[in-house]
């Protein structure tokens, strides 16, 4: 590419990546079939799934709490070999090496199941070893501002590339307390002592509206607990509660990005008499608000003296959106009675469970949780409510996308609606989902140049010249002491009122003053 008489810069200011790795950790512990559950003959299935609790950044390294959670199903030891369900959680630590690394640096975390195997225990048969192999991905970013030079200046030779970066647009952050207070479940014994307290977070849905950020999620409360019985056996309960709060982001727009992480910095449950408690969670709310820009950034320079820098950041892929619409028709469970009247119907949860890349496509699972609030058809017409999960797949094609790239979805239900005919509901919602590829991109750019000396137009001779951004003829013709008419007629196929930046152009330079 030929050079251009000054370079043209442009900020970006991104997330740089300052290290990310990838380290396996091996989970080891036991399950217990819980009372009053039968013994197990037979294992028919085991869900397993894994997710982050905590993750502490120190000096070079990242250590990452959280729970590996296996969902058993299993034929009983009985005469009638009935099929059961037990639920079990084993906690983990993985510590991830990032030269670099420092407290307070952005940082994000995911982990994946690998392998489970559970095997029976040699000397309890209701007792059961538990291995898995986990993937524990962390990356830790630096918000910086670079200036990237994006034309090719003149005298010099460029090799350039046009990449796609998250402009950060904006963060902020803020402290909620999430506080409510709740019975303690019937077939649960009162609270004498409460021994132990463990929260955890999640964000559900996020939206941008001007200069904000909407955030909805959940709060789950685990309480290890000594009971108000003779014997004082331990209990454990738990309990999962919604909250919505705003960040406000300056510069926001609906259209934009976001990415918004919560961080649970303290959980305390209180006793307020037996059989009720009242919890209050201190959470951290931090999000990040980018838009899409493409640059063209100088990679390779020749021909004169220039300043390089490393940039390691996510580079866009690709981004696109698909339509899926759910229906689902049932019968009012059991004991609920049949629906008069719907009164309101809402959508409670939106959930990604799995995605996978191949080749040019991403392929996405989820469920949609819908709340139906309905005039039972009963002489005293009274007001009920039910749930009921609607599971989606669907996969949207994202050209370049390839196996072990990041992924970020964003479905967003755009309609929901409920009919009830005799014993059947209808519920029908349109879910918009939003899929977005990065990989992480590393290339060393031009950041400045040398100053240039000024372009000399010896008098009678014709020069080359790089048209710059906001040129004309005029603005050339005034800078070099020539005509309009003289250029135009040097350059009889070039359009004057199409001129681009790294178009060149000859100049026919004026005679020399007699």
């Amino acid at each position: 590419m030929v050079g251009t008489a000054a370079p043209a810069t442009e900020r970006l200011r991104v997330n740089q990546v300052v290290s990310e790795d990838t380290q396996q950790v091996v989970v080891r512990g036991k399950i217990t079939v819980p009372d009053p559950k039968p013994d197990v003959q037979k294992i028919l299935s085991t869900d397993k799934s894994a997710r982050i609790k905590k993750v502490e950044l120190v000096p070079d390294k990242a250590i990452v709490e959280g729970t590996l959670t296996l969902q058993v199903v299993y034929v009983a030891f009985e005469p009638s070999q009935s099929v059961h369900h037990m639920h079990q959680q084993l906690s983990f630590t993985a510590f991830v090496e990032l030269p670099g690394a420092r407290p307070g640096m952005d940082v994000t975390a995911r982990v994946s199941v690998e392998d489970v195997s559970i095997t029976r225990s040699s000397s309890d048969p209701r007792q059961f070893d538990v291995t898995a192999i986990l993937s524990v991905f962390v990356k830790v970013t630096e918000m910086q501002d670079v200036d990237v030079v994006t034309i090719c200046p003149s005298g010099a030779t460029c090799e350039m590339e046009t990449i796609k970066v998250a402009n950060v647009v904006g963060s902020g952050t803020r402290q909620v307390i999430v506080s409510e207070e709740f019975n303690v479940p019937d077939e649960k014994p009162p609270v004498e002592k409460i021994l132990e307290v463990d929260a955890t977070a999640e964000i559900t849905d996020k939206k941008i509206i001007k200069n904000k950020v909407i955030i909805d999620g959940t709060v789950t409360v685990q309480v290890l607990y000594v009971a108000a019985e003779p014997d004082q056996p331990v209990h454990q309960l738990h309990r999962t509660f919604r909250f919505s709060d705003f960040v406000e982001i300056t510069g926001a727009k609906p259209d934009m990005d976001v990415r918004v992480d919560v961080k649970v910095e303290s959980a305390d449950v209180d006793i307020l008499d037996g059989d009720r408690l009242r919890a209050d969670v201190v959470l951290m709310l931090t999000a990040f608000v980018t838009e899409l820009r493409q640059v063209d950034v100088i990679t390779k320079i020749t021909g004169i003296e220039a300043t390089m820098t490393k940039l390691k950041i996510d580079h866009v892929v690709g981004e696109d959106s698909t339509q899926v619409v759910l229906r689902d028709t049932f019968e009012t469970p059991d004991p609920k009675p049949d629906v008069e009247k719907i009164i309101d119907v809402t959508v409670q949860e939106v959930k990604v469970t799995e995605t996978k890349i191949i080749n040019d496509k991403v392929i996405v699972r989820g469920f949609v949780e819908v709340h139906v609030v309905y005039v039972a058809k009963k002489p005293d017409q009274a007001v009920h409510a039910l749930e009921r999960r609607l599971n989606f797949r669907t996969f949207v094609e994202i050209k370049g996308a390839r196996e072990g790239m990041d992924v970020d979805v964003r479905p967003v239900v755009e309609f929901v609606s409920a009919d009830a005919e005799g014993p059947n509901v209808t519920l029908e919602v349109v879910l918009k989902v939003t899929v977005k590829v990065t990989e992480s991109l590393q290339r060393d750019v031009v950041v400045s140049v040398a100053p240039v000396p000024p372009v000399i137009c010896p008098p009678g001779q014709t020069i080359d010249y790089v048209v710059q951004p906001g040129d004309t003829f005029w603005k050339i013709a005034q800078q070099f002491g020539t005509t309009v008419e003289a250029i135009k007629t040097a350059n009889p196929t070039k359009d004057p009122h199409n001129l681009q930046p790294g178009d060149v152009i000859k100049v026919p330079c004026p005679p020399a003053k007699g």
